[in-house]
């Protein structure tokens, strides 16, 4: 994984990761049937460890803080795992965007938001105007394309500035009027 992170994941056969690895191509294929899966597992790992973060959050705080206090933790472990990993991963989203654990990660982030919106509108905070699903997927569709505008920019912004400022501007959607 961190040879694909490193140099790109068209740019690694498997007869090399094998070769880094010590391992005959025969090994690698009773564990993987494609250098998909390893990008899938990459996703995994790193939407678990944000879903993980992200149960410590403070959920008696303000929804508005809570979303806000989501996008920065998001922003900072994708910061911290590097733009060659995240391009890796949307490499391999675009190339077998049917391989289960990326799905995977859209379930665990769309239950969080589901979390927040729920509290938010419980507490009057949001309005009930926009459907959870509806703000999911412009929340998908704005952290995928700021990931990408990242990768293009070979990792020079600043995700974790620019994720909260672009990804933060979105919950003002659901905001109810004073």
């Amino acid at each position: 994984m961190e040879l694909i992170a490193r140099e790109g994941y068209q740019n690694v056969t498997i007869q090399r990761i094998c070769r880094e690895c010590g391992v005959s191509v025969g090994t690698f294929y009773q564990y993987f049937s494609a250098k998909r899966e390893l990008v899938a597992l990459m996703s995994r790992r790193r939407n678990e460890k944000v879903y993980r973060s992200a149960q410590e959050l403070d959920f008696s705080k303000p929804a508005g803080q809570l979303y806000a206090d989501y996008v920065r933790l998001t922003m900072e472990c994708i910061r911290d795992q590097g733009f060659a990993q995240a391009r890796t991963i949307l490499t391999g989203m675009m190339e077998a965007p049917d391989v289960g654990d990326l799905n995977h990660g859209i379930q665990l982030r769309k239950e969080i938001i589901f979390r927040i919106l729920r509290r938010g509108r419980a507490t009057g905070e949001f309005t009930s105007s926009m459907g959870e699903e509806e703000f999911f997927w412009l929340y998908s569709a704005a952290f995928h394309g700021l990931l990408v505008l990242w990768c293009y920019r070979d990792g020079d912004m600043d995700i974790v500035d620019e994720g909260c400022r672009k990804l933060g501007a979105l919950i003002r959607l659901l905001a109810c009027s004073a």
